[in-house]
């Protein structure tokens, strides 16, 4: 059974979103910061029988899910077809029955979950990022940015995180210029998840990238909570297994 999320529902929304915290986290976030009843997210449970399955948050056409294996994609399957879903991110078991069901194409790599010795470094070229700073080396760093995001849509949904204590964002500086950033994406009361981890074209290959991401794991662990992040592809894993990250699962995108 798939149905909105009610404020009846929000404790078991919460227990579903702990079985994959990565995702999960993503969903939590979204729904502290939006609420119920928000014109541009959209949140819904799935049950088996009376027990929480999955749970489910969709914006912008992305319907994220954290799920076990109680999950039914058949109900999530048709909500995706009624509501012009364009992409699905969740594990990859859920993602190939969704693919099995919808069709489309799939990108996937692996979940991590920081397993090293606590971060104590100062990091004095790590500060709080600026915003028009950070997207201007996010568009230097990636196609995405350039060609799917505005500054706008990016920084509204931004500060509607920043301002909840939902989301926190960094920039490294080199000679008083912004050339890479990291940010600490979204919470849950077990991890904090890193993302948007970028350094511009020029600067890379110094192992800014590593040092960006010590600093947000150091970052998460001040608040006593416990790093993760998805590795957009393999390579990248083998690069944060370098810095105490190891693999936890393994994630789908599915795209319609």
């Amino acid at each position: 059974m798939l149905i909105p999320v009610t404020a009846a529902d929000i404790p078991d929304f919460q227990t579903a979103c702990a079985y994959e915290h990565v995702f999960g986290s993503r969903a939590l976030t979204a729904l502290r910061a939006h609420g119920l009843g928000s014109a541009d997210a959209h949140f819904f449970l799935c049950r088996k029988g009376r027990e929480p399955a999955a749970a489910l948050y969709l914006a912008d056409g992305v319907l994220t899910i954290s799920s076990d294996e109680r999950a039914d994609p058949a109900p999530i399957a048709e909500l995706a077809q009624r509501m012009g879903v364009q992409e699905i991110d969740t594990n990859w078991t859920q993602c190939q029955a969704l693919q099995h069901l919808l069709g489309g194409r799939t990108e996937s790599s692996y979940y991590m979950v920081y397993r090293g010795a606590p971060q104590e470094a100062d990091y004095p070229d790590i500060v709080l990022g600026d915003k028009r700073a950070v997207f201007s080396v996010l568009q230097r760093s990636h196609e995405y940015y350039r060609s799917h995001l505005t500054f706008e849509t990016w920084a509204a949904d931004l500060d509607r995180r920043l301002s909840r204590g939902l989301a926190a964002v960094y920039q490294l500086n080199v000679d008083g210029e912004a050339v890479g950033t990291g940010s600490i994406v979204s919470w849950d009361d077990e991890c904090g998840v890193i993302g948007a981890v970028a350094v511009v074209p020029e600067y890379r290959h110094r192992g800014l990238g590593s040092t960006i991401s010590r600093f947000l794991v150091r970052q998460i662990q001040k608040a006593g909570k416990t790093p993760r992040l998805i590795a957009g592809y393999d390579e990248v894993a083998e690069l944060y297994r370098q810095i105490g990250f190891v693999l936890c699962g393994r994630w789908g995108e599915l795209y319609i």
